[in-house]
């Protein structure tokens, strides 16, 4: 923990900035997993579109038409983003974490998560995973 200074009475915690980006990479993650299941059948894209109904748009209505599954899919991320959030706040808003090796973490893990979005490079994992679970 460190000490406060003159002007700040307060301790500063690194909890808080760790469990931020946790956060935004499990949304992040979450991003990827619901567009891989939304991309295996008509039934589960279905599925993951129903999470985004209430999203103006997401049906076919407007100028533009249907934004599609896109907005099951953001939901989905926002929704985890949040609550992981607010968990991980309570959890450590008074711990001092190694930003340091989190910092490697972070980065590792988002390189990895991006590199999932890539479908030559994720599609033999996700078919596989999808075999294993006996989906289309």
């Amino acid at each position: 923990m460190q000490q406060p200074t003159e002007s700040n009475s307060h301790p500063l915690y690194s909890g808080p900035v760790v469990a931020a980006s946790l956060a935004v990479l499990l949304a992040f993650l979450t991003l990827m997993v619901s567009h891989h299941i939304s991309r295996l059948s008509p039934g589960l894209d279905k599925l993951v579109h129903s999470y985004g109904y209430w999203i103006p748009g997401s049906q076919g209505k407007g100028p533009d038409g249907s934004i599609g599954s896109y907005t099951g899919k953001e939901t989905l991320a926002i929704g985890v983003w949040l609550l992981s959030w607010l968990a991980f706040h309570l959890m450590w808003r008074k711990q001092d974490l190694d930003l340091a090796a989190w910092t490697r973490i972070f980065v590792i893990s988002l390189v990895a998560i991006t590199l999932g979005f890539f479908h030559p490079l994720s599609d033999p994992l996700v078919l596989f995973i999808a075999g294993f679970f006996g989906l289309p």
